[in-house]
Parts: structure tokens; sequence; C-alpha cells
């Protein structure tokens, strides 16, 4: 059942994308922390929405299962996440993407995460990786 005022998600997509100066310094970040390789891209994570909602000092907070989207901004469609770190996509296989407000409470979505798209795997070998800019138009 939909919350009053929930977004309501009508489509994921994941696209594989050029790491910005940022994203390229915390990938590295992270692969020291863990003392591992992560591969040059930036997954970006669309959720596409019916109606974009006003911001709210009383945020919707995302979750894939149970995991808690840390952050996510808005584009002209809906709001997006990034994933830098493939292992999160086999962790999370078909995770239900999912609202609260209150961390107990969940408005389910219907949606679920799905993998990159293989394309999006030969673009990188490519080094053919659209901007995240491109991304999110």
């Amino acid at each position: 059942m939909q919350a009053s005022n929930t977004p309501e998600a009508v489509a994921v997509e994941v696209i594989a994308a050029q790491p910005t100066e940022a994203d390229s310094a915390l990938t590295a970040q992270l692969a020291a922390e863990h003392d591992e390789s992560l591969p040059p891209v930036t997954y970006i994570v669309r959720v596409k929405l019916e109606t974009v909602p006003e911001a709210t000092s009383q945020g919707w907070a995302l979750y894939v299962g149970d995991v808690r989207i840390p952050k996510y901004w808005a584009y002209s469609q809906g709001i997006y996440f990034k994933v830098f770190d493939p292992q999160f996509f086999t962790d999370n296989r078909d995770g239900r993407l999912r609202f609260s407000r209150n961390g107990t409470e969940f408005t389910e979505t219907g949606l679920k995460l799905t993998a990159p798209q293989a394309e999006d795997e030969s673009a990188r070998a490519d080094a053919q990786l659209p901007r995240q800019d491109e991304v999110l138009q």
C-alpha cells in the first residue's frame, strides 16, 4: 500500500558511467581500505519516479533489501545513487527497492535491483562509457 506522499517508483536502471574525479578518489580510498582492486567505473542506479516529490524536512530513506542507501540525489526523472564496487550487485541481487521514514515501516516499490547490463561491461573494456551528466539527462 502506498503511504501518503511516498515516492512512487516506476522503473530502476543500472548504467555504467565514467567516474568523476571525486568518484575516482573515493574508489581508490575504498580499494585501499579493503585491500582490493575496483574497476574504474561508477554505476549509476536510476530510480524513475512517477512524480518527483518536493524536498521536505522529513525525507524518505531508500533501501535495497535491508541495506540503507546512505545518500541519493535527484535528477529530472527521479532519484539516483552511485555504486563503486560491483560486488554490491552480487550481494544485493534482486534486492527489493523500498522507502521508509523511520527504518522500521517500509513502503515497497515493487521493483528489484538489477545487475549492470552486459553491454556496459564491454563498453567499459572499450573505454566508451558515457559521462555521468549524459546518464542523468
